[in-house]
């Protein structure tokens, strides 16, 4: 099935809750023939994350912590930082992308055969063991260096969050390279409270052998019971792109170092607003908790969400989120999320073509 006959119309409850939080002015439409090209529309959405666990926030060595200084509350306080709240939010979404693969497969070889047709590299391996699109570092093989990446390029999750294309994605980049940036914006997610505290733990048993003295070490922790606010900024997305977003931030479940053993977390969504600008900041936010001094997460909660209606934002939670998607069936919002997909990629490639072409007929122009 061609990408010209899909049907993308949207689903009846999913409109109406557009159209409750007024944010379908600032969606790009699936048909809409300049979608690779920004408009300055964006979306808003806050949320708060809560420690389950120990945290291990650190970009350095053992006995670091990540912090900023609020500046208003004067207190240092952990932070998230955006690379590592993109990261675990890529990685999820592949995992729910990979549950709509496992109950909807027949659905997924169209699509692999659209990205095939379109010249994807990797979809040709995708065609027939399924696709399997991976920001884990794959074995160097077939003139690949072992530090290339194994993202296919035409996956939501590649065309969402970003992915650098060359002939190894895509045929018609030969000597190229072309890079799709992330349409989805973090803040640093602050903490409200400086609650931290270090702890000593034994390599061994956790999986370090020691060999240069000492089977100790000590690492830096943030507490469980901490609560960061958070925020996303979305640019040029569809109604399925900012649904499948939504779900994966509401469903993450770990963050920082280690985790697996540490890192538990629970995200909340609080409000959502459409504009040509933004009206908050993670900063601001966290800085207005501080000196309210609230500390208790549901106080913390229903001093951001009057914050945000004050701005203009609509209420939003996890649960509204979570009934109307369901990764595990074909309910429309993961099928046209793949359309959507394969849209946008195909217009990149549309768009190569036409400058390598521009490119030859100036070529030819001088040598006459």
């Amino acid at each position: 099935m061609s990408l010209a006959s899909q049907n993308t119309s949207v689903p009846q409850d999913i409109e109406n809750w557009l159209e409750e939080k007024n944010l379908k002015p600032f969606l790009r439409v699936l048909e809409d023939k300049q979608r690779i090209f920004p408009n300055g529309k964006k979306i808003e959405v806050v949320f708060v994350i809560q420690a389950l666990n120990l945290l291990l926030l650190r970009t350095e060595g053992a006995g670091d912590i990540n912090e900023a200084l609020l500046p208003e509350s004067s207190m240092s306080v952990p932070v998230i930082q955006p690379q590592k709240l993109m990261s675990v939010t890529r990685r999820r979404l592949l995992q729910v992308l990979r549950m709509y693969r496992d109950s909807c497969g027949d659905s997924l070889k169209k699509y692999i055969q659209d990205a095939k047709e379109l010249g994807f590299t990797k979809a040709k391996d995708h065609e027939n063991n399924g696709w399997n699109c991976t920001i884990q570092p794959p074995l160097a093989q077939a003139g690949e260096k072992a530090t290339d990446l194994g993202m296919d390029g035409y996956c939501p999750a590649c065309t969402i969050f970003g992915v650098a294309l060359t002939s190894a994605q895509l045929e018609a980049l030969k000597d190229m390279s072309l890079g799709l940036k992330t349409r989805v914006h973090f803040d640093p997610a602050f903490a409200t409270s400086r609650m931290i505290q270090p702890e000593t733990h034994n390599k061994v048993l956790e999986g370090n052998i020691a060999t240069t003295g000492g089977s100790l070490f000590t690492e830096i922790h943030v507490m469980p019971g901490t609560v960061f606010i958070g925020r996303a900024v979305m640019h040029d997305l569809t109604w399925p792109e900012l649904l499948a977003v939504l779900y994966t931030l509401s469903t993450l479940e770990e963050i920082g170092g280690r985790a697996g053993v540490y890192g538990t977390i629970k995200v909340e969504l609080l409000g959502i607003r459409g504009g040509t600008y933004t009206l908050s900041s993670s900063l601001e936010l966290a800085d207005e908790v501080v000196k309210s001094g609230y500390k208790k997460p549901t106080e913390i909660v229903q001093f951001i969400r009057s914050k945000l209606r004050e701005l203009g934002f609509h209420d939003l939670s996890n649960n509204e989120v979570l009934e109307m998607i369901d990764p595990r069936c074909d309910n429309g919002t993961f099928k046209h999320l793949w359309v959507s997909s394969l849209a946008y990629v195909k217009q990149v490639v549309d768009l190569v073509n036409e400058l390598k072409a521009n490119e030859s007929e100036k070529s030819k122009a001088k040598k006459k």
